[in-house]
């Protein structure tokens, strides 16, 4: 046979090879759900009595995805919004933050970053950075007591810039994890973004919680939890608000961008998966735990810091609850 019907063979088998690849990372990917060990003897926190606590999300930015890339297995090319915000927390002994949004000089922090990061993960629009939000709210970065971080990825330190003086709290493994490399990742952009605010480290020495390992009681009232929800990254942390009044919510930070990704459950697009997930395997099972406590938990709002519509919904009942409550 000729050379060039080699090549014109090869092109087709390489072409063929390449083609089966993309088609493939598209189509789900087999979760075993089934319990990998057995669930640990939970220590009995409280329900009566606790405070009343509002929760405000504030989104900062958002971008836009169609819904095959957030959700591997999806064949949709819906749009879904991936937000960038944080949580207002008004809690009788603390008014804090989970995350922190994007701070209004955003923009400035990024301008060394590089195309392919800015184009991927670092893709975004400023709608309200969170001096306005706060401005709104009539706050001043002084009445916060703290923001509690629930993992160091840029996106969720990126308004500590317009939190001069702001305490952080940060997950000891999730700090140690960090101080390794990923604080000078990207031209140092969280190093920076941390800014000199005051950290301090929390050590997850409490009892299991709602099937997960160990805990952080944050007020010693039940009031707030903190769980780990490692995977995404070393030591992210997921918060449980459970309250006098409205329902019970648990933020899972990124373990979770879609509730779709818990639900079925459903990791992101391979590609994006493997861009932002520092171990694989950890985050899988953090997935299913989840989606073992939505099924338990159907009544408790399971909300990831990037699912925009999901945050939106959540914001107009806890609007309609404030207002009947008032009346």
């Amino acid at each position: 046979m000729k050379l060039r019907n080699w090549l014109t063979l090869g092109g087709i088998a390489l072409g063929s090879v390449a083609l089966g690849t993309t088609v493939k990372s598209f189509l789900p990917r087999p979760f075993g759900t089934e319990l990998l060990y057995e669930r640990p003897v939970e220590a009995t926190m409280p329900l009566q009595n606790l405070p009343e606590i509002d929760i405000t999300f504030l989104r900062c930015g958002s971008t836009v995805i169609p819904e095959c890339i957030a959700v591997r297995g999806s064949l949709s090319l819906t749009p879904r919004t991936i937000a960038y915000g944080a949580v207002l927390i008004r809690h009788p002994q603390a008014t804090f933050l989970y995350d922190t949004g994007l701070c209004a000089d955003i923009p400035l922090f990024m301008l060394d970053q590089s195309f392919i990061f800015s184009n991927t993960v670092g893709r975004f629009k400023l709608e309200k950075p969170l001096c306005a939000h706060l401005e709104r709210l009539q706050l001043q970065p002084s009445d916060l007591d703290f923001a509690l971080l629930s993992h160091l990825h840029w996106d969720h330190v990126a308004g500590i810039p317009d939190l001069p003086g702001v305490p952080l709290h940060v997950n000891r493994v999730e700090y140690d994890f960090a101080s390794q490399g990923l604080l000078e990742k990207n031209q140092g952009l969280v190093r920076r973004l941390l800014s000199n605010n005051p950290v301090n480290l929390l050590d997850f020495t409490g009892p299991a919680y709602e099937g997960f390992r160990c805990s952080y009681d944050m007020f010693g009232d039940g009031s707030i939890v903190l769980v780990p929800l490692p995977g995404h990254t070393p030591g992210q942390v997921g918060m449980f608000i459970n309250r006098a009044h409205g329902s019970r919510v648990f933020l899972v930070g990124d373990a979770a961008w879609l509730s779709n990704n818990y639900a079925e459950p459903a990791t992101m697009h391979p590609i994006l998966w493997s861009m932002v997930t520092s171990d694989d395997a950890t985050a899988r099972q953090t997935l299913i735990d989840l989606h073992h406590f939505s099924r338990r938990h159907p009544e408790i709002a399971m909300i990831g810091m990037h699912d925009g519509q999901l945050q939106e919904s959540f914001m107009t009942i806890e609007q309609r609850r404030l207002q009947t409550h008032t009346v």
